[in-house]
């Protein structure tokens, strides 16, 4: 009997270390990657523990399988893999401002092969965060001898005790959750949506939970989704016109954006759920308005850049004159914000498309690339070819592999030239805007009308002299300005954007028709490659939540004899129906996530985390926080909540729009269904 117990003890001891280290090492690693990544302050960190406890007790319960002679081996392996797991989710989010999520890991040779000397930069400037990561890995080696009398297969009643508490626990954390089930944005919501980025589930339950999340879900009843149709505002009333006598008054267009769409015959040709849903949320919507400025550019000329990092960081009178002349005319929108503080894909989607991507999809597979094979009536290639008969030239000064925009961007009508396809340049990282401007702008101006994208790349992460050849070419501009050198290196990389600006406006004033083009610039993401306090640095304000986000769109318009203040709040998604309203195309605005500015609305900036802003409050999601900038008392009943619900329609539509396949279901095209990593034809 006494010899039992002692055997009952040792197991005990066995699993007790066991389940100590691991717990402690997981814990370790969640914190430096909090620090690192979200900083100590963030969402709550209350489910952290709870479910690194049960991934500690699925570890122990699953190496008391292993013999003695290589179980020590056996945690040792572990623990590198979770300290490479861990460091290169660390090191990923100092390149790229973000961490990846499973569906990126099949792009990692890619990304590794193409920003290898940012990431060997990265690795060495970080060196300290990594080093701590291997703490763990270095108490085992350290402590060896007395550790490994403890790694050991475990007794039976010992591995039924692990997987009971991992049971009981998990039970009690989903339990926890539930009690905030019903409310807006709690951590039930973050936690059972489908719908939520690595970033948001990482920071809430840890990096191995959200892992798990994207690989098999939660188990539990996502909130159900249902969209949400704003009411409709009354119209103001008519007042008396202002026109002198003889003075001809512009005739408004009436009516909506909308197509004539039997949306109940439509509901009647299909049984998914989905397409049904937005099939009842298009007839239930008016869509919006046409106005006095629908048509206004139709036979304008139109150039699109989204330009890699662009904010209104760089935008300087004397180091980017070209761009902060475009900036302060035309339309000049005081209140636009970028969704997205990295991910050049979401940004690029959500601009092209007028559409919120899918957010559980990374880079490698992401929603830029899965539309590939998708009908996409409203893109600007595509309409201009199938409504005005213009063929749409694109540009990128990078490989078209690269993301899959080889395939993604000729499915939105443009027929493209990349670096390697079409084109040359001098280096390649970050290859010259200008060059590429120099490249291009032949093969267009001298036709009737043209419609032309670039994607940019002079912008490009990592800003400084070593490594970033666009900061070298143009440092002399910039080495006298009063900013760090960080700073002034991002500004020297954003020098090479205004040179081709420069060129291409000289080009179209020489083909004499500057006056008849509009050119439209909007960055992909936030600068992430500088810190708040650089950023704030060159913008000269400190800031906050909203303020980080805020950025600058540049829609230039020739000829035009005073620039328009757009006072509404907007961001990416808003300026596809923008364009598509002032063009004068036939489109249904009911299909799109965003809103032509000069409609009567509603009107929101919104960010990737689901917060947004507008003219009457700032709404942090994750917080459930307001901010009003009225007294709530001259809010319409409901404001709030009405708002709150329209921005999650907006991001759910956007999705089943997507994985649907929706257009072509409802432009009769040929069916496509979509898998984990892209288009598969039915």
């Amino acid at each position: 009997m006494s010899r039992y117990l002692m055997k009952k003890k040792s197991a005990f001891a066995i699993t007790g270390v066991n389940l100590a280290y691991w717990f402690g090492a997981l814990m370790y690693w969640e914190l430096l990657l909090r620090m690192s990544v979200f900083g100590l302050s963030g969402a709550k960190m209350l489910y952290v523990p709870g479910f690194t406890a049960v991934t500690a007790l699925i570890f122990v319960l699953g190496l008391s399988f292993v013999p003695r002679k290589g179980n020590f081996a056996a945690n040792l392996v572990l623990s590198l893999a979770m300290t490479f797991l861990y460091g290169s989710q660390m090191v990923y989010n100092f390149v790229f401002g973000t961490l990846y999520s499973v569906s990126l890991m099949q792009q990692g040779g890619a990304a590794v092969t193409s920003f290898w000397k940012e990431t060997l930069m990265t690795m060495w400037e970080e060196l300290p965060w990594l080093a701590l990561l291997l703490i763990p890995v270095a108490v085992l080696l350290v402590f060896r001898k007395k550790l490994a009398q403890f790694f050991a297969p475990s007794r039976w009643f010992c591995r039924c005790a692990c997987a009971a508490a991992g049971v009981l626990l998990y039970v009690a954390m989903t339990l926890l959750l539930m009690q905030g089930k019903d409310q807006t944005f709690s951590d039930y919501y973050y936690y059972s949506s489908p719908t939520i980025a690595t970033n948001i589930t990482a920071e809430r339950f840890g990096l191995i939970t959200a892992f798990r999340l994207e690989l098999v879900g939660s188990g539990l009843k996502a909130p159900e989704e249902t969209y949400y149709v704003p009411p409709v505002e009354t119209e103001p009333p008519e007042t008396e016109s202002e026109t002198q006598p003889g003075e001809t008054v512009p005739e408004i267009p009436q009516g909506n954006n909308v197509l004539d769409i039997d949306f109940a015959e439509l509901s009647s040709q299909t049984d998914n759920k989905k397409r049904l849903s937005i099939n009842e949320y298009c007839a239930a919507s008016p869509g919006t308005n046409k106005n006095e400025y629908t048509g206004m550019l139709s036979d304008y000329n139109l150039i699109v850049l989204c330009a890699e990092s662009f904010s209104s960081a760089a935008i300087h009178p004397e180091a980017t004159p070209t761009l902060y002349k475009m900036a302060n005319e035309g339309f000049v929108f005081e209140n636009y914000y970028n969704t997205f503080p990295n991910t050049t894909t979401d940004g690029e989607y959500a601009l092209l498309q007028g559409l919120y991507p899918d957010n559980t999809r990374g880079k490698g597979a992401s929603t830029l690339y899965a539309t590939r094979r998708s009908y996409l009536p409203f893109t600007l290639g595509n309409i201009f070819r199938e409504q005005r008969g213009i063929e749409s030239f694109g540009y990128h000064n990078y490989t078209g592999e690269y993301y899959g925009r080889d395939e993604s961007h000729p499915n939105m009508g443009y027929t493209m030239k990349f670096a390697g396809d079409g084109m040359e340049f001098t280096n390649d990282w970050p290859a010259s805007d200008l060059e590429m401007m120099e490249q291009s702008v032949d093969d267009y101006i001298n036709r009737e009308q043209f419609n032309v994208y670039y994607m940019t790349f002079s912008g490009h992460y990592m800003y400084n002299r070593s490594t970033n050849l666009m900061v070298e070419k143009n440092w002399s501009v910039v080495e006298d300005l009063p900013y760090s050198e960080t700073c002034r290196a991002y500004l020297s990389c954003h020098v090479e954007l205004d040179k081709a600006l420069e060129y291409l406006l000289r080009r179209l004033e020489e083909a004499g028709i500057a006056d008849k083009t509009a050119i439209v610039i909007a960055g992909d993401h936030y600068p992430y490659g500088l810190s708040d306090k650089q950023y704030s640095e060159l913008i000269g304000q400190e800031l906050d939540v909203f303020s980080k986000q805020k950025s600058s769109l540049i829609f230039w318009v020739g000829g035009m004899e005073e620039p328009v203040a757009v006072e509404e709040y907007c961001c990416n998604v808003d300026v596809l129906p923008t364009i598509l309203n002032l063009w004068g195309f036939d489109f249904d605005s009911r299909m799109l996530a965003g809103t032509d500015v000069f409609s009567d609305g509603p009107h929101m900036a919104v960010l990737v985390d689901k917060s947004f802003a507008t003219d009457k409050v700032y709404y942090q999601a994750g917080i459930r926080k307001a901010h009003y900038r009225v007294d709530e008392s001259e809010l319409p009943e409901g404001y709030l909540e009405n708002m709150i619900q329209l921005v999650k329609t907006k991001f759910s539509i956007s999705a089943d729009i997507f994985n649907t396949a929706y257009y072509n279901y409802v432009f009769g095209k040929d069916e496509v269904k979509i898998d984990g990593y892209g288009w598969i034809s039915n």
